[in-house]
């Protein structure tokens, strides 16, 4: 099937397209789109049914297990370590890598396949234009924001525009097996996702100018799907990868037009976003997220959480909270750095007491902690040895276990590890807002950007027993202060690998970096800014089957 690039529309068949499996007919014969999308209505469920296929699990997995976000857990049996997820290899053949390549250009396949059916559907003398033209509105914003996770991804150098980055995929594919696409500049992708961004908001623009809803009757509301603001935390996170004074210039001028509709999250609002509540409710401080119900087929077959437990959250951990993050996160609260999560009740030799019925510890005392990010990325029940670096390997492993409490997974019914997923926050917007003022020397700016998030994580809001790191005397320090506030606010959604990739060397980041009881089995302590796998490669297949596909550097 090398209708334009083989190895995607492929894997967009064997990845996800779970459908095919029953939409099958007798050889020789095709589904057609005129037969599947006749109406405005039928197109409505093709694009709601596009929003169930993209991998924000797969990224969360990968971002997780190859960073220093996980140390290796009280349960793991070889898992992110033998298939060297975990050891920082990186290889043309990479599972996450063709992956991710397959089904974001299998959605865009998709939707160029649907955005051809709508404009047939236009010309029809009944057409329902209104609902027709909300619906082209989602196609391009959801094939801009695809584009813009490969550039991401893919790309070797933002900064350079006329660098590789990944193929530009605007058009049906066709029955010609003698066509094969070339990777187009970052440029020319740049000016394409602007392009998708700009038809889809004329296409719901009001008269007056102002953005108009992309909600076709009410059945494609909340942040759950595209809209105005969405296709604006796009282009922020885009011009934060540009890093030229133009870029940032309309990186802000984005911000301001979603500051304008959305805000942070105070603390209970950040607690509320990653529980129960996060799959059917909005939040201000939500843009977009990846709403995960129980009748989603392969991607929440296991959840996010099935990156780092077998069966249930908080119970022998594949992976646990690498010990370098619980040290950033424990930070947060100066007064409680140090002491453990909680005290549990111990035997008269010292060890730990535990309940016959749920088999965990049973917990005596609970300390307080004032940041919800250390509330929210570490489950409660989690046993904490403050004198975990003297201990033994096998000690470490049973003595000091981190439970991954974000996404704890009990969002979706009789899906115990999936959760639905933010992949655009406010506060991710305000930090790229951050990067700009550090760019541009204004290091108070940047200082004050995080104070107000640091204040907004903190329970007693008035500024009572706030952290606040000290040093933004230069440039280097304030990008070193974002990567840092970066690290502990997004743990565990996916943003780590990319965001090192993006101001690693600009911070004078030592790259990822282990605790030493997380690697002492395995070796693979750090990994620095400047190495090519914070570029993934092009996958092999795509090698093979594409004459002229060129490879990143390093692969």
């Amino acid at each position: 099937m090398k209708k334009i690039f083989l190895s995607a529309l492929f894997a967009s068949v064997i990845l996800i397209g779970c459908s095919d499996a029953y939409d099958i007919e007798q050889a020789g014969y095709v589904t057609e789109e005129t037969d599947a999308f006749k109406t405005a209505d039928d197109i409505g469920k093709g694009i709601r049914y596009v929003y169930s296929l993209f991998p924000a699990e797969q990224e969360i997995a990968f971002d997780s297990y190859f960073t220093d976000e996980l140390g290796v857990g009280v349960g793991n049996a070889g898992q992110g370590v033998n298939d060297g997820s975990y050891t920082f290899i990186l290889l043309a053949g990479n599972d996450n890598a063709t992956a991710m390549w397959g089904r974001y250009y299998g959605v865009v396949n998709r939707l160029n396949r649907i955005l051809v059916r709508i404009d047939e559907l236009l010309l029809e003398q009944d057409a329902d234009e209104t609902a027709l033209k909300v619906q082209k509105a989602n196609a391009h914003a959801l094939r801009a924001y695809c584009h813009y996770k490969l550039f991401a991804y893919f790309t070797p150098d933002y900064t350079d525009p006329n660098g590789l980055s990944v193929i530009k995929f605007d058009f049906k594919q066709t029955d010609d097996y003698s066509r094969h696409e070339s990777r187009a500049t970052v440029a020319e992708i740049v000016e394409f996702i602007e392009e998708d961004i700009e038809t889809a908001k004329k296409l719901v623009e009001n008269p007056d100018g102002t953005p108009g809803p992309l909600d076709p009757g009410g059945q494609m509301a909340g942040s759950g799907y595209a809209s105005a603001e969405m296709m604006d935390a796009i282009l922020v996170k885009m011009y934060s990868m540009l890093q030229t004074p133009d870029a940032y210039n309309k990186l802000e001028e984005a911000f301001n037009r979603i500051k304008n509709v959305r805000s942070i999250a105070d603390p209970g609002t950040y607690l509320s976003m990653f529980g129960q509540s996060a799959s059917s409710a909005d939040f201000n401080e939500g843009i977009f997220k990846i709403d995960r119900v129980s009748t989603d087929g392969a991607n929440t077959q296991f959840g996010v959480a099935s990156a780092w437990y077998p069966t249930q959250v908080g119970t022998a951990p594949y992976m646990e909270i690498g010990r370098s993050l619980y040290n950033e996160l424990d930070k947060l609260d100066p007064s409680q750095q140090g002491e453990p999560y909680h005290d549990f009740e111990l035997n008269s030799d010292g060890s730990l007491v535990i309940n016959p019925q749920t088999g965990k510890p049973i917990i005596i005392n609970t300390y307080d902690r004032y940041d919800v990010r250390y509330t929210i990325s570490v489950l409660t029940g989690s046993i904490v040895d403050p004198n975990y670096a003297s201990l033994s390997q096998e000690a470490y492993r049973s003595n000091d276990v981190l439970y991954v409490g974000k996404y704890d997974g009990t969002a979706i019914q009789n899906r115990p590890l999936a959760a639905s997923i933010w992949m655009f926050r406010y506060t991710d917007m305000l930090l790229a807002l951050a990067e700009k003022r550090a760019f541009e020397g204004d290091l108070a700016g940047v200082e004050s950007i995080i104070k107000e998030i640091r204040i907004n994580r903190n329970l007693n809001m008035d500024g009572t027993a706030l952290s606040m790191p000290t040093d933004f005397s230069t440039q280097q320090a304030a990008f070193a202060r974002i990567l840092e506030e970066r690290r502990v606010e997004f743990a565990f959604e996916g943003q780590r690998y990319l965001d090192m990739k993006r101001l690693g060397v600009r911070a004078g980041s030592p790259g990822f970096v282990r605790d030493p009881q997380d690697c002492a089995s395995t070796n693979a302590c750090s990994l620095e800014p400047t190495s090519t796998k914070l570029t993934m490669p092009i996958p092999r297949t795509e090698m093979v089957s594409n004459p002229n596909m060129v490879q990143n550097p390093g692969y």
